[in-house]
């Protein structure tokens, strides 16, 4: 999948530059993400942070597709007692996420134009560690038990201001799991996280 999606990238910059009905981009943020399910307890969202490449694939005047090539950071936050000693264990988990969502534009206001979004998001997991401090020592461990993909549901909106070369972009997304990422059958673990992108479409 992640071949196709770099052929696919590639030839659609090749049809930007000819009929300009394709525009790459660019995209950074961050937010907060958190790990739910039956078998979570008492989990605190943490920051995350979010990278990576975007197409904008025009297909009427209102409604666009845009396949997403992103790094992302999640994980999780388990405090117990306050103060010293205090037990903390932070989870992060590091994927490489290729959202594709359908875009349909609702306002134009002057060079602003507003939009929503939705689509289905897979995800590659490229790592999973535990940081736990105790007592004022941290140890990191490696996560074994959970899957090496994820399968996503994301939907927000943006705005979008036009200038000269491009367009300047500010989105609001949510993310929500739709399966469990433990490898324990009966176990239920999901990822969810609220994310505040910027971006520039070339």
């Amino acid at each position: 999948m992640l071949a196709f999606l770099l052929i696919f990238f590639s030839g659609s910059l090749v049809l930007w530059s000819h009929f300009r009905m394709i525009s790459p981009g660019l995209k950074v943020g961050g937010g907060v993400s958190n790990i739910f399910g039956s078998d979570t307890f008492d989990q605190r969202w943490q920051g995350s942070a979010t990278a990576g490449v975007f197409l904008d694939v025009f297909l009427a005047r209102r409604f666009h597709l845009q396949p997403e090539i992103l790094w992302v950071q999640k994980g999780s936050l388990y405090e117990v007692g306050q103060g010293q000693p205090l037990y903390r264990e932070r989870l992060f988990l590091d994927y490489l996420e290729i959202p594709v969502l359908f875009k349909a534009h609702f306002l134009d206001y002057h060079r602003f134009r507003f939009y929503t979004f939705a689509g289905p998001a897979a995800a590659i997991n490229l790592r999973a560690q535990l940081k736990v401090t105790f007592d004022g020592l941290e140890e990191s461990v490696g996560v074994e038990n959970l899957r090496g993909t994820d399968l996503l549901l994301c939907a927000g909106m943006g705005a979008e201001f036009k200038i000269k070369s491009g367009s300047l972009l500010i989105e609001l997304r949510l993310e929500e799991g739709l399966k469990s990422i433990s490898t324990e059958i009966q176990s239920e673990i999901k990822n969810r996280a609220i994310v505040c992108l910027a971006g520039y479409k070339f």
